[in-house]
């Protein structure tokens, strides 16, 4: 990868997650701590993103379709299919109340 578009990804990655304050802040559950929720939505999100675009990169490779993914359009779709179930995963996971043992009897 050239050293430009690792500056790129690097710019978009942290612009995701400066952008994914307000949403967290807003989407919440109540009983969760805002920070506690930040940190639910970038961990599972960044999770969640790196094993689809691994799966999804190695898949591509195997069956011979990476050479698609230098148009526009496939490269487009290769990203919703690694951004959409991430962020749905991280956002459903940021609006669960804290999980809370019961007491010890």
């Amino acid at each position: 990868m050239e050293n430009g578009v690792t500056v790129i990804v690097w710019l978009v990655w942290l612009a995701i997650f400066l952008l994914a304050i307000p949403l967290v802040l807003r989407i919440r559950h109540p009983e969760q701590r805002a920070f506690a929720a930040y940190l639910i939505f970038v961990s599972i999100f960044t999770v969640v993103a790196g094993v689809l675009f691994w799966l999804l990169s190695w898949l591509a490779l195997a069956l011979g379709l990476a050479p698609m993914l230098e148009r526009v359009i496939p490269a487009i779709a290769f990203l919703l299919l690694i951004f959409v179930p991430a962020f749905a995963l991280a956002f459903w996971q940021a609006r669960k109340p804290r999980w809370r043992k019961a007491p010890p009897p």
